[in-house]
Parts: structure tokens; sequence; C-alpha cells
């Protein structure tokens, strides 16, 4: 096959011989879903390498990657375009042929952030293989399974405490041939012994034209219906499952999602990277849509969610943003904190100010027409306002998206106030990304419309229209790598894939997500309960409170463990014993004037943390304000009011001595609350409020 049938055939979006909508192996195909997606349905199938190449010979002078370089680049930034970013990822490709990367296994990512993670990618996709990001934050047993279950040949490491874990499983791991590290320091045995390299070395190397002929013949292989991307869930039960998304599911989540935003700059959009991209969040935003858009992302540091964040957006000034909730829950506290030191007057103005914009906000969603009286109030208040969004480097932002947990609706409408509604939305790694896109607002509980040519439907309603959330669509991914029965229980032989979120559909067609089918509370009279909807009743009558667990499965009535809010360590992200400025104001309210969580429950100050131990000897330990208990009692009773039904009452609740966090292991890699983990903590403290 000579160079011009090598390019027709890559050009051609091909589809491999295949029997069945799902699979569980990285060398078959799937049929797609073609023709069954309204406007997307004349979308032809197509691969990665091909969407990347149209988008870089489309907009090749654009600005497509920007990163910081110390002492480099334009005033310690460089910037690359995307005929650069083109050029770029094909002596990547190169290189990691070259390093031993075959067709159809996988490329293992274990690294922050960063525009070399982008070349891996878009390297390894073109050179037929398969690409699996690792968290940063996983152990080495962690990164071993992901290593080999994705049957990884090849691995990418951000820097010396990545590359020592590698070390210490790479002799378990047969398939793997080399260990590639992005940055240094770097240990005696880089470069020196074989199998272990730098990103620098392998990029300078000089590649025979063989190889870019190798190159082009994997290319013309790749088929639009193969797997092209692992996500590993990040499950609370067992080992993480390797969910295949082929290069079709994700070139179609990215065009549907494309059609469903609004006012869209083609060239001219700007994002920042900073989501682990190991999650299928940050994929799609950062990596498809910015490319989609022909749009240029800026990459924050390490610490972005440690407190650099801002620094970031003050210099990418993005036009789109998407955060989970614990991000803007960061911007919130960092707002409170500035407010609380303003002098009253000024802190009178801005409250104000907030509420005026807040209303013009609300009467925006409901659809009300504004007066000429109310419009220009709203004029004048959002110019009060306009400073603290160009504090963040947010004032050229378009669209606030979040998800990946639940959104109190305290911070919805304390956002709603500073003109930035938050559009949360509702997505799965086994969609391909997006399920709902929340860009056209019209309350402030759901998750927005389904995307372009995604079917979903409420499978087994109860009388009130509640059932298991379910989704059909071309984006659906393949299956869970090397797990047929799982796969099975996941997607069904008609195409429905169960998402195990329990929902229902309002009346303008919104998705509104009101729990987890697994995280269902049954109680021993046999009533099943959604947590989450309890726990946001009492947080929203307790504006002290950070964490709320409901406890009852199998227990005779509903118990509750709360964690007050307290300021977080920036470098290691370790909760404080300070307590935050609004719990302060709040105790303040009380006659109580502590302003450190160890006076206000009894306990020591240093918890030693992460040492779960000594957590759970301060919480057995805990003897708090008489005041507080009584506070944090009458909040529940209120909540009660709102309660569906007798048995959804909280009849008991229990004080812990410190915040979730990641680094004290409550938190997943993406945030979400790891119940089980905190049931198995504090298991001595649950039993006491059952006796």
């Amino acid at each position: 096959m000579n160079d011009v049938d090598l390019r027709q055939s890559i050009d051609s979006g091909k589809l491999k011989p295949a029997t069945s909508y799902t699979s569980t192996s990285l060398h078959e195909g799937v049929k797609l879903r073609l023709g069954e997606s309204g406007p997307l349905s004349e979308l032809p199938p197509t691969t990665l390498p091909q969407m990347f190449r149209e988008a870089c010979e489309k907009y090749p002078e654009h600005p497509a990657l920007t990163w910081e370089t110390p002492g480099a680049g334009d005033q310690g930034w460089t910037t690359l375009s995307y005929k650069d970013y083109q050029k770029q990822v094909e002596q990547v490709a190169l290189l990691l042929i070259d390093a031993g990367l075959e067709e159809r296994s996988s490329l293992g990512v274990l690294a922050f952030n960063c525009p070399e993670w982008f070349f891996a990618e878009f390297g390894a996709l073109r050179a037929g293989g398969v690409v699996a990001g690792i968290y940063p934050s996983n152990s080495a047993e962690a990164v071993r399974h992901v290593l080999d279950t994705s049957e990884a040949t090849v691995c990418v490491v951000d820097d010396a405490q990545q590359m020592a874990k590698l070390r210490a499983i790479k002799e378990r791991l047969p398939r793997l041939k080399t260990v590639i590290q992005l940055h240094g320091p770097f240990e005696s045995f880089v470069n020196q012994e074989n199998g272990y390299y730098s990103w620098q070395k392998l990029l300078e190397k000089v590649y025979p034209i063989s190889l870019k002929e190798e190159l082009l013949r994997r290319e013309s292989r790749i088929c639009a219906n193969e797997c092209a991307m692992l996500i590993f869930t990040s499950g609370t039960v067992g080992l993480p499952k390797a969910v295949m998304l082929s290069h079709d599911s994700i070139v179609f989540d990215t065009k549907a999602i494309d059609l469903t935003m609004r006012n869209i700059e083609l060239g001219n959009e700007r994002m920042v990277s900073y989501l682990p991209l190991s999650h299928i969040a940050a994929q799609i935003f950062d990596i498809f849509l910015a490319m989609q858009h022909g749009g240029c992302v800026t990459f924050a540091d390490k610490d972005a969610l440690k407190g650099t964040l801002v620094k970031t957006f003050l210099k990418a000034k993005p036009t789109r943003m998407f955060g989970v909730p614990r991000v803007f829950e960061k911007f919130q506290e960092r707002l409170v904190a500035a407010e609380a030191k303003a002098k009253p007057y000024s802190r009178l103005i801005l409250a104000k100010a907030r509420q005026i914009v807040a209303q013009h906000q609300m009467s925006s969603i409901l659809g009300e027409k504004h007066s000429i009286y109310s419009t220009s109030k709203y004029w004048l208040a959002s110019r009060v306002i306009r400073p603290i969004r160009q504090m963040l480097g947010l004032d050229s932002c378009k669209s606030f998206l979040t998800g990946g947990a639940p959104v109190s609706d305290e911070m919805k409408n304390f956002f709603l106030g500073l003109d930035m509604p938050l559009g949360e939305c509702y997505g799965m790694s086994e969609t391909g990304g997006g399920i709902t896109l929340n860009v056209e607002i019209t309350n402030l509980f759901s998750s927005g419309r389904p995307i372009c040519g995604l079917e979903v439907e409420i499978q087994e309603p109860d009388a009130n229209g509640h059932g298991e959330i379910c989704m059909r669509g071309r984006s659906n991914f393949m299956g869970y790598l090397g797990q047929p029965d799982k796969t099975a229980e996941a997607i069904k032989e008609d195409g429905w894939l169960h998402s195990g979120d329990l929902g229902y559909l309002d009346e303008h067609g919104n998705v509104v997500i009101s729990g987890r089918l697994k995280e269902l509370i049954i109680t021993a009279g046999g009533e099943n309960i959604p947590p989450v909807h309890i726990e946001e009743l009492i947080k929203k009558e307790l504006p002290c409170v950070s964490n709320v667990i409901l406890i009852g499965d199998h227990r005779k009535y509903l118990t509750v463990l709360i964690s007050l809010k307290t300021k977080s360590d920036s470098k290691t992200g370790i909760p404080l014993d300070a307590l935050r400025e609004e719990t302060i104001e709040w105790l303040n309210e009380l006659e109580l004037h502590q302003t450190r969580l160890s006076e206000l429950l009894g306990i020591s100050a240093d918890l030693q943390l992460p040492n779960d131990a000594a957590a759970l000897t301060a919480a057995l330990a805990i003897k708090a304000e008489p005041k507080l208990l009584e506070a944090i009692e009458a909040g529940i009773k209120r909540a009660n009011k709102n309660a569906i039904s007798n048995a959804q009452k909280v009849q008991k609740f229990a004080l812990i001595p410190h915040e979730f966090s990641l680094a004290t292991g409550e938190l997943g890699p993406t945030l979400k609350i790891r119940r089980n983990i905190v049931h198995a903590k504090y298991a001595q403290v649950i039993e006491r409020l059952y006796k």
C-alpha cells in the first residue's frame, strides 16, 4: 500500500467487523448505533486521530496549549499552535513505537495534567494504542492493577516519586517494556538501565523513515469502533473496573455536547486543565471539546486544588469552566473569608448587590420578563459584583458547569448572587462523558436535559415517577475490559445502560437525580431512603456543617454523622483545627466564641492526621459545648419537617473530629464521599447511636 492509499485508509473512518454492541476485549470492535441519533444521525464513524488532524488543519495558527515555563517563553509562559501541536504528537507517536508500544496494547499515563499528557495521548492513539490514565494519588499496587488490567506495554510517569512506584512493581508486569519519566530530577538508573528513560532523551532521538512508514501503516489499521481509551472507575467496592470507550463513542459525545452548548466562538474559547485527566470529564472538556472549538488550553500547576488555581485563571481568562462542587466550595470559602475582613459598610453594599443579582438571575431562570427598573437595578448591582469575578480570573467566563457530586442549594444561591449560575451536569464514564448539560437552566434542582442524540428514560418508576435512570445511545461504552458478567449487568441486550442512579424527569424533560441505588438505605421497616436528599436538608439548616452522612441501613431509625467546617492545609489538604469564618459567625450568634474545633469539642488540637485510630479516639472522646449540641439538634428538627415520611426523619446525631478530605481518605480521587470508608472508620461511633 503506497502513501496515498495509506492516507485514504486513515481518513476513511472504517469499521472492524462486529456482531455485538458490547465487547470486553481490546482486540474486538462493536456495532455502532448509526442513524439513531437525531441531529447527529448522519455523523460518520470517526477515529480520534482523524478528529485531531482535522482540528489541527482547520486552526493551524491558533494557540492550542499554554503552560508555565519559568525563565523561558513569553514572560515565563510557552504557547503552542495547533500546527506545532500536530508536529509534536507525531514525534511522540514515533517515540512510543520505538519504546515498544504495541498495537491494541495500552499506554499508561501516571502524571498530573501537562502538555506531555496530551502529546502522549494522541501519540498513542495514532500508533494504534489505547490510553489508560492513572490517578497520581494511586498506591503502587493500584498502579499495578491498572497497568496489568489494561495490558500496558509502555508507561509515562510524572516525576521521581511516580517512577519509584513503577520501579517497585515492574518485575510483576511482564508485558510492560518501558517506563518514561517526564520531569526531573532523575535517579541514576534512568537512561542507564534498559526500560527506564527520560522523556527528553527519547524526544531528541532522530527516528528513521521506516518508523514513520510503520506509524502510517498502524494508523491506517485503526477502526472507529475499536477501544481508544480506558477509564478506571473510582468504585468504592473491589478493584476499579476498566470502562472501554471506542473512538466513535468519544467523538460522538464531544459532538453532542458541542451541539448542546451555547455561544461558542470557534477559535476563541479558552479552558484551564486542572481536574484529573484519568477522569472522563477532564478528557472531554480539556482535550476533545477544546480541540473541537479550536480553543486554547492552559495548564494549572500541581497545587491547583490546594489554592493556586486562581493564579492560572488570572493568566488564562477562561471562557468555559467545569469543576466538581468541591472546587466551587473552595472559591466560596475564599470569598466568605475575604468578605469577613471587609468594613461593615462594604459588607452591607455587597450583600445587597448579591441579593439583587440573585433575584435577577432567578427570574431569568423562571422565564419572567424584566422591567426597566429591575434591569437597571441589576445593571448597577452587577457592577459591584464584577470585581469579585475579576479577582477569580473568571470575568470572561460564559458558562460555569459542575457535576460529579451533589451541589447544595446554598452553594447554587451563593454563586447566583455573583452572576455565576452553576449549571449542574450529569455524566458517567460508561456513557463516554456527558448525559445532560445544563446550559439552559430552568430551575435550581435538576441536571438539565439530555444531550443531543442520547435517549434517557426512567425504568420501573414508582407512583411519583421516580426510578432508575437509564441511557441508550451511540456514546455508550463497549464494556468492562475482561469482565463480561459485569458488562451484562450494566448494559442490556436492548441497548439500555443502567446507571444505578435514582431520579425522575420533570415537566421540562430535565433529569433530576435523587440518589444511588447502591447508596439506598433500607431501614429495618423495609423503607427505601435515598441519603443525599436528607443530608442536603440538614446542611441547608446548618451553615456551620461541612459533611453529613446518613446512617440507617437495616436499622430501626436514622442517624447522622456530622463534621463542622474548618480550614485545611493549603499544601497537604489535611483538615486543620482552625474554624472557617462562616462557622465562627454562626457560633457567635449562639454566644459561643471559640475559633478552634478542639476548643468546641473538647478534644486534642493535634489529631496527627491522617491517623484513623487517633481520629476515632477523638470522636469517642468528644464533649461538645451544650449550646452547640442544642443548635444542631434544632437544625435537624427543622430539616425533619421537610421529610417525606416519619421513617425519613433523623433521630440522633454524632459529631466527628474533622472534615472529610482526600488526604484523610473519606473523599476519592474525584472528591466523592467514600461512604463505606466513613462507615468503617467510625463504626464504634455509629454503634453508640443505636444503644
